[in-house]
């Protein structure tokens, strides 16, 4: 009796473990990919309030531009529709692309979009995962990012409140404030104060024309040409300074 009740418990084993694996391999399949384009007049505009989930995020910012020019590739499977839309509200172009809150088994539906936006256009972004890239752009930038890569070249003044990743600025015209959870940072180029609150990760900051204040967790920090610097807490690392007028002890 003994030996059957062994027997059937891994007769019952063998067909369990056979159906996940079935499963598995379906939910593993490659997603399907759908390209979707949408375009708004955006002469009575003034700005952009983006939503985005998984998938990189590419904006472009373009002087003279009448309107907004959405491109997306969807990656998907059958049975998840995604949300994208680019529409008006009041002066705002609004633009959701993400898929509704649920969990997935296997590889998640992820939507790569791209967005041609007039220079002069201020920007709200709150974005999910994966990578980001802002250039060209001559207004104010709010960036809330989960994880993933970022990277912004030009601007007035950039507000980032980022959870992971990588971060590059590069030519800002005004003020620089940076909320960062974990990865390295590099700001060049910043034409008024520089303010970073940073978890872990190197930190580099060149050519600033106002102060820079540090709060860092861990990694190295470097620092060169600056009108001046407080580092309020410098953490674990090495901490390097050069061609600083004034420099306010930790």
């Amino acid at each position: 009796m003994l030996k059957r009740s062994i027997l059937l418990s891994t007769v019952c084993a063998i067909s369990l473990s056979g159906c996940i694996i079935n499963v598995s391999k379906a939910n593993m399949a490659p997603l399907e990919h759908k390209h979707q384009s949408l375009q708004l007049d955006a002469t009575e505009l003034e700005g952009l309030i983006a939503t985005t989930g998984a998938g990189a995020l590419n904006i472009q910012g373009v002087a003279g531009l009448n309107h907004v020019k959405l491109e997306a590739d969807i990656y998907t499977r059958d049975g998840i529709s995604p949300n994208l839309s680019l529409k008006r509200q009041g002066n705002q172009a609004i633009v959701v692309a993400d898929f509704n809150d649920q969990s997935y088994s296997g590889r998640s539906p992820y939507i790569d979009v791209t967005l041609r936006v007039p220079a002069r256009f201020n920007m709200e972004i709150e974005d999910g995962s994966g990578s980001i890239d802002i250039d060209g752009v001559n207004a104010n930038i709010a960036i809330s990012d989960g994880s993933g890569s970022l990277s912004v070249t030009n601007g007035n003044n950039l507000t980032i409140n980022d959870g992971s990743g990588s971060i590059a600025v590069r030519d800002i015209q005004g003020e620089v404030s940076v909320d960062d959870g974990s990865g390295s940072m590099e700001l060049v180029n910043i034409g008024g104060d520089v303010m970073i609150n940073d978890g872990s990760g190197d930190l580099s900051v060149r050519d600033v024309a106002g102060k820079v204040t540090i709060d860092d967790g861990s990694g190295d920090i470097d620092i060169n040409n600056a009108q001046a610097l407080n580092i309020i807490d410098a953490g674990s690392g090495d901490v390097t300074v050069d061609n600083v007028e004034r420099s306010m002890a930790m």
